[in-house]
């Protein structure tokens, strides 16, 4: 046995932390596997969309540090380093399985000595089940791996034999069923001297998808919010109070649909569960980030990074786990479905409070008591915590960024 652990991280798309925490789905791996290590019930994805918030878990840095602002803008700066890049250097081999929009040309297959792009259809649910546990059980240790899976990603396939009730009232949910089987499988092909990290890069919606009422209403808000400039957020708040409740009882809003499009909880909470040699078993309730999950890792490998290094990084480890507290958690919306940057918005969520601002619109921010309003409703006139709120956005600018040709790739996959 190597006397450096191996590492696999689980990049799940799409994971919403309140459907895997609830009985939504029947998720019994992952159930015990929360119980077995670290688990952090409130933690919160730097972005809706997979691109950027993957570039912050792999560099424990906001866009505005690691140069990678959307799917389609901007990559991977090279002075940045990365989660493969520090392990390569300290001898894991390491390696990723990727899909979705994650190609090479973001920049972030910088430091894998193997970095493999799969098709999306290419799934846990098909054939590349058996191409995944191949690639994994044949890895020459220590390594650290890196496997993206796309199986909740809208539009899902529901293997036969989860599509019913059981499983949950929606795709999404009995789709995450299927899946807590899969990934038991592939962990279990795993040496025992592995850690395991599991985490979703950032929520979904889930409870309308299909309603005809719903693809309306949105088109038509869509059109004239994103293209005709017009804060439509009054009246989406309006019908969003009258309608959320024709769905399943799970968190979400009647005229939002996937993701990218906004920073409502159900699309930034996600979640980041560890287990494996030298962890113990820990819930973290308080509020932790995206960019916390890389000094997490490279912790619990027993890694010091350099000060310059460390100085690289937005994020702050998760260990030891008892001596965490509240952080703020700085979230974009900037998905392609926004269809033009200026429509991007950027949030703080910090002390039970939601900030929410549109940095190239000319719209008032919106101010959201979480406690008393978690579903983020009704907007409130708060000025002091607004402003208090405010102080915690970063003092770096996004400032330009190339722009991607990757469209042929985004359309392939739904989002242009």
């Amino acid at each position: 046995m190597p006397s450096k652990p191996n590492l696999l991280v689980l990049c799940v798309d799409c994971l919403r932390e309140d459907c895997l925490a609830s009985s939504a789905s029947d998720t019994p791996f992952l159930d015990d596997f929360r119980a077995s290590g670290l688990a952090c019930e409130q933690l919160f994805a730097t972005a809706t969309t997979t691109t950027p918030a993957v570039a912050s878990l792999l560099t424990g840095s906001y866009s505005e540090r690691n140069g990678v602002h959307s799917l389609q803008h901007g990559r991977l700066d090279p002075e940045v380093p990365t989660l493969p890049g520090i392990l390569g250097e300290h001898g894991w081999h390491t390696e990723a399985l990727a899909t979705g929009p994650l190609v090479a040309e973001t920049g972030l297959d910088r430091g894998f000595d193997v970095y493999r792009h799969r098709e999306e259809d290419e799934s846990l649910f098909g054939d590349w089940r058996e191409t995944a546990h191949d690639r994994l059980a044949s890895l020459s240790e220590p390594f650290a791996a890196f496997v993206h899976c796309w199986e909740l990603h809208e539009d899902i396939d529901v293997p036969a034999a989860y599509d019913e009730p059981a499983y949950g009232d929606t795709d999404y949910t009995r789709a995450l069923s299927a899946l807590d089987r899969e990934l038991r499988d592939l962990v279990e092909t795993l040496p025992e001297n592995t850690l395991v990290a599991i985490h979703g890069d950032h929520g979904e919606s889930i409870t309308h998808r299909h309603n005809p009422l719903r693809l309306l209403g949105k088109s038509v808000r869509d059109a004239i919010r994103y293209y005709g400039g017009v804060d439509t957020r009054t009246m989406v708040g309006r019908l969003n109070r009258a309608l959320d409740g024709l769905g399943p009882d799970i968190d979400d809003h009647f005229l939002e649909n996937g993701h990218g499009e906004n920073v409502f909880d159900f699309t930034t909470n996600v979640p980041f569960l560890l287990a494996g040699p030298g962890i113990d078993p820990a819930t973290i309730t308080a509020q932790t980030r995206q960019i916390d999950v890389l000094p997490t890792l490279l912790a619990a490998l027993d890694i010091d990074v350099d000060a310059g290094t460390d100085a690289e990084m937005d994020g702050d480890a998760l260990l030891p786990a008892d001596d965490v507290t509240d952080r703020p958690a700085y979230i974009r919306a900037c998905g392609a479905s926004l269809h033009r940057t200026r429509n991007w918005a950027r949030a703080i969520r910090h002390d039970g409070a939601k900030y929410i601002e549109y940095p190239d619109r000319e719209w008032s921010a919106e101010c959201y008591d979480l406690d008393a309003d978690p579903q983020e409703l009704a907007s409130i006139e708060a000025d002091r915590l607004a402003a208090r709120l405010q102080r915690h956005l970063p003092t770096e600018e996004l400032g330009d960024a190339e722009r991607l040709d990757i469209d042929a790739r985004l359309r392939d996959l739904g989002y242009l």
